[in-house]
């Protein structure tokens, strides 16, 4: 198995620090933004969100999830946790499918739960 690693689409992120409480609460037992090991940066203009995540991966719960609580909790797909294969290979596809996709401005391909096909709207 390859080393797997947290890499983070910042452009999907909304802000809504669903990580960084789902990180508190796997961590403490309580849900507070200042006691996870993930923290939402903003851009001096509040225009741009990053997760930054000072985490090896090894979520203490639940034990039986195969990529730790706050990539499954993050509801735009923003937080990523795999191989550098596997995360290059998103990161080629992301604005293929996102110039097909509109949906995918705002949530990724890799966690919308439906299959994905080409865009069948208006041509214009």
């Amino acid at each position: 198995m390859s080393k797997r690693l947290f890499v983070v689409a910042n452009e999907l992120c909304n802000g809504c620090r669903s990580c960084e409480m789902w990180c508190s609460w796997v961590h403490t037992q309580e849900f507070g933004p200042n006691r996870g090991l993930i923290k939402i940066a903003k851009d001096s203009e509040g225009a741009f969100d990053a997760p930054l995540i000072d985490c090896n991966g090894a979520c203490p719960y639940p034990m039986e999830q195969e990529v730790p609580l706050c990539v499954e909790m993050c509801p735009t797909g923003a937080i990523i946790y795999t191989d550098a294969e596997d995360a290059y290979t998103k990161r080629m596809e992301l604005p293929v499918k996102r110039e097909n996709q509109p949906l995918f401005k705002l949530i990724a391909p890799w966690k919308w739960p439906y299959p994905w096909r080409k865009w069948q709207g208006k041509e214009g």
